[in-house]
Order: structure tokens, then sequence, then C-alpha cells
């Protein structure tokens, strides 16, 4: 899932589906409207443009519907040199990056070099890392472009680095301990998984303090985005995690300039990826005691600024997949969270509502272990 302002785009793509069924789709939580964008995999959002990689890096502008190709995958004049393989792309603004590899290698780590693509002026260039040809999954916000790197060692032992576009510096970041899945770039704010102790823990870091602070046990997840807004981080705590059998899990808030959390629900089982995007926190859960067999459901809280406030929202179960059908009388209230000994816990008063009809495939991983 990936949730911007107030849209949310979700991959739809179970064996129990049709064709037409399945693919990119987005809801608008403002009007209800939701749309289907087409066969698409993996993408990225800015704005009402989605670059994503299907036999080379496209774009689709939302405002217009028009689709362009910006590489091929074995064409030699696309790309800004003879490589081949393009993978990994990322967007913000007019900006697009990617990831080029030599051949045909589809590996996420040979060969990668980081391009940089104005779709404005149509000016393509590497981007000049110290060690090109070891970059992977750049992200890139607003003059900074963050990348995985394996210029010292193999996928085991990456590093991160950060590249300043309007000054020309390359920095890598104070990883500590093994970086676990993709880490996440948001104007001064970079947020990744490290395993300490054989626990995972969230990192964040500060580009303009230069500040690393571990945030808590918890994991970023890949492929759901963004995990911050706002200077405030969301993530998944289990209840015990030291214990891999332990499936209950609650949605965590933390304010990165204050450093309080806040307990976002009770410790269930059948959580799963929580996004924020100002005041929206959007997540997937179970739809009943069999949660893990059973289609998830997809829920929105909204942060409210009024304590006690309640907002009205709608529920659509998970059906066909055809249409959301709305039902009544099924919102979840919000639950008050008990007192914790975390430091400024504060109970939010939410209002949740399933905001679209998804009959996503099993999940294949179990909720991972995800430590606060």
């Amino acid at each position: 899932m990936i949730l911007d302002e107030d849209r949310l785009f979700w991959i739809q793509d179970s064996k129990y589906l049709n064709a037409s069924e399945q693919g990119l789709f987005y809801y608008n939580i403002s009007d209800g409207m939701t749309k289907q964008l087409g066969q698409i995999g993996a993408p990225a959002i800015s704005g009402d443009r989605i670059v994503f990689s299907e036999k080379g890096i496209m774009t689709i502008n939302l405002s217009t519907g028009s689709t362009v190709q910006l590489t091929n995958q074995n064409d030699a004049v696309l790309p800004v040199s003879d490589l081949r393989f393009n993978q990994n792309p990322c967007i913000d603004g007019d900006r697009v990056v990617w990831t080029e590899h030599e051949g045909l290698v589809h590996s996420n780590v040979e060969g990668g070099r980081i391009v940089i693509l104005n779709l404005t002026t149509g000016e393509r260039q590497y981007l000049p890392t110290g060690s090109p040809g070891n970059q992977s999954t750049p992200i890139i916000s607003g003059n900074f472009i963050l990348w995985k790197d394996y210029r010292h060692s193999g996928p085991d032992d990456q590093e991160l680095y950060l590249f300043d576009l309007e000054k020309g510096t390359e920095e890598r970041l104070p990883t500590e301990n093994p970086v676990k899945a993709n880490p996440y770039l948001s104007g001064d704010e970079v947020v990744w998984t490290e395993e300490i102790h054989g626990i995972d823990m969230i990192i964040h870091y500060s580009i303009s303090s230069r500040t690393r602070t571990v945030v808590g046990q918890g994991s970023v997840h890949q492929g759901h985005l963004p995990p911050v807004s706002d200077d405030r981080v969301v993530w998944l705590q289990s209840k015990n995690p030291l214990d891999i059998r332990e499936e209950r899990n609650a949605i965590m808030l933390m304010d990165l300039r204050t450093g309080e959390k806040r307990q976002i629900t009770p410790f269930r089982r059948g959580l799963s990826h929580p996004v924020i995007s100002g005041e929206y926190i959007i997540y997937t859960r179970g739809a009943g005691d069999d949660w893990f067999n059973e289609p998830r459901e997809v829920v929105l809280y909204t942060l409210s600024s009024s304590q006690g406030e309640t907002v009205n929202g709608t529920d659509t179960r998970p059906g066909n997949g055809n249409s959301p059908t709305p039902a009544t009388n099924s919102l979840d209230k919000g639950e008050a969270m008990p007192p914790t000994s975390s430091p400024g816990f504060t109970c939010i008063t939410l209002i949740a509502g399933c905001i679209a009809a998804l009959a996503i495939k099993k999940v294949r991983d179990r909720i991972s272990i995800c430590l606060l």
C-alpha cells in the first residue's frame, strides 16, 4: 500500500481474482471514489505522476491518463548508456531516479548505477557517487537521494548513503548493525531497520542535525509507504518480541520532534503494514478469527485534534472484488488504550473505516516480529 495525502494506492493480485480485478487501484478518501489503474507493479507516486518498472521505466499522469515509456529494457538508445536493464524507480516532483544494470542482470545488487531524469527538461545523468555500480533501491525527496550500497561488501552487510544534489556531496549514514529491508527518506527524515542483538529496531536519522535515534522495536515495511509524515513515524510493535510464536501486535506512533509515543490500537492478532500521511493512518487487519487465511480489511484511522471526538466513516467489507458494498453500523469506534509505561503516552480517539473492498491474496509472510 502507498498512502499519498488523501489517496490510498494498493496492488490487488490474488490468484482467486480474475484479470479484470487485478492490478493497481486507488481510493480517494475524500470522495470515496475507487479506480483501477491497470496492471502495474511496484509503483512510486508523487502528485499526479506514477512511475513503475514494466519492460522499462514507465510513468503515468493521473490527471491526463497518459503513459510514457522512459526507458526500454533492451534498447541502448533510451538509457543514458549501453546498460540495458532498469529497475527500482522512484519519483519526487519532476525528477525520477532508478538503477541501471549491466546487460540483462536483474539483480538488485550487481552493477547498479543510479540514473536521474528531469521530466521537465528531459536531462538524464548518472548520480556521481564515490563508487559507481554498487547502488540499489534509490529514493528521492527534495534535493536528497538515499540508497543501499554494496561497495564494501555484499547484500548481507549493506550500507546506506545519502547524496545532496544541491551541494554535490555524498555521505555514509551511521548504520551500526545489519540493515534490514529498504530505508525511507522524507525531507529531513530518514528511517530504516537494523537488527540489534537479533531484534529488529527502527532507526531515525535527522539530516540537518546529523542525529541518530533508536525509535524502538519494530520494522519499516518494504513496499508500504510512507512510514513517516509530518515528523511522525508509525510502526508495528509485538506484544512479546522475544517469542517467535507471538502474533499479537499494536500500531504505534512517535513524534520525532518530542519523542512522545502513542499507542493507536490494542494488541491483537492480524494487524499489519501501517502507513501514515498527514492526519491519516492506514493499516490492514484480519477480517475474522482466521485472520491469516481470510481476506484483509483495510482500516483508516484519522488522528483527531480533539480528544473524545469521533468522526463518522464508512466500512466496506471484502466482497467479490468488483465494487465495495457499504456495511451499516459496522464502524470501529476506536478503543481506549490502557496506560503504558511509555513516556508521554496519550490516548488518541480515532475512527476506523474499511475503505476498500479488497480480496488480497493470502498474506505470504506472517506479520514479522516487530518490536519496540
